[in-house]
């Protein structure tokens, strides 16, 4: 007797396997990290004098990063923290097109 597998669920599986592989990414990183995201959300909002809105850990870079987006009179910046040394790396204004 052969069995078939829905294509919905297939796609859902690769999508699960996916997350799965994204998460061990995520914490590989974490694990390189000398610095907490609360401590990088703290060096953000000194660099730019604003408030944290929204933070998380770039997986972007080959080392660990945090991107942590701040605002300040009423404008958005990017800001990139190195995860190792807890410096800013760079800062760019995000601007929605």
């Amino acid at each position: 007797m052969k069995r078939f597998i829905p294509i919905a669920a297939l796609g859902a599986l690769a999508f699960s396997t996916a997350a799965v592989a994204a998460d061990a990414s995520d914490i590989r990183l974490l694990g390189e990290t000398k610095i907490s995201l609360g401590q990088a959300i703290e060096v953000a909002e000194k660099s730019q004098g604003g408030r944290a809105v929204e933070a998380s850990l770039d997986d972007d870079s080959f080392s660990p990063a945090y991107e942590v987006s701040v605002v300040k009179d009423n404008r958005v910046f990017d800001v990139q923290i190195d995860g190792v040394t807890g410096k800013v790396l760079g800062a760019r204004e995000d601007i929605d097109d």
